[in-house]
């Protein structure tokens, strides 16, 4: 055991004499996650999945519409100088008021906010930007619950701006994420109404895992490329 230490001393000695020191570590790609609700039910999944692959900047707050996500992509994203960005925004802007019948964020402005934050990251950074569509809404569950509130979430508003994202993303070159898919077109072992929680908005535990192994496979892929 003497031997084996004198061993170990002598040749520790040695590299610091001749300036052999270890090499430094090597900075993993950093990617910024921005969403709504359902992107902070996933982002554990993305973080543990990713671990040494990638950095992951996962901001506690709440995206909300795609206007609070503009104002805040400095915060979230640009500031952290990402490699990826995967964002998300739609529920919120697709809520419905009764007193007005008008939504948070009308259509024409849900497509301007989209396309003025791809604009700005691809300005402000060299990252790669993907979207991820809206997850779906389950109108009777979603109802039910908000008895009472002066807004309304229906599954046809949520198709209805999924598809201004999916015609302006195509059009950006911005590779799109389907989470909708991933939830209305489940594997045989599970159907939508056992993925969607009694809200009728946020995911049960099964499909957050869902959702962010579909994050993380699509986050490998730009990174591999």
């Amino acid at each position: 055991m003497k031997t084996l230490l004198s061993l170990l001393l002598s040749l520790l000695s040695v590299s610091s004499i001749t300036g052999q020191n270890a090499p430094a570590a090597v900075a993993l790609p950093k990617v910024a996650l921005i969403g709504d609700s359902i992107r902070l039910s996933y982002a554990p999944t993305v973080i543990r999945e990713l671990k040494g692959v990638a950095e992951i900047v996962s901001p506690k707050a709440n995206g909300g519409d795609s206007g609070n996500v503009l104002k805040n992509l400095e915060s979230w994203a640009i500031s952290a100088k990402p490699d990826v960005v995967h964002f998300n925004c739609g529920i919120h802007d697709t809520k419905k008021f009764k007193s007005t019948g008008r939504f948070q964020v009308s259509p024409d402005k849900y497509e301007a906010n989209l396309r003025a934050i791809v604009k700005r990251i691809r300005d402000q950074t060299e990252a790669v930007v993907i979207f991820g569509t809206t997850t779906p809404i389950l109108d009777d569950r979603a109802a039910a619950k908000r008895q009472g509130r002066n807004y309304d979430l229906t599954g046809a508003a949520i198709e209805q701006y999924n598809a201004i994202a999916v015609r302006i993303m195509r059009e950006l070159k911005v590779p799109i994420n389907d989470l909708n898919a991933v939830i209305t077109k489940p594997a045989k072992l599970h159907t939508t109404g056992q993925l969607v929680g009694s809200d009728g908005v946020h995911m049960n535990p099964p499909a957050r895992e869902l959702l962010g192994n579909q994050v993380v496979e699509i986050i490998r892929k730009q990174l591999n490329r």
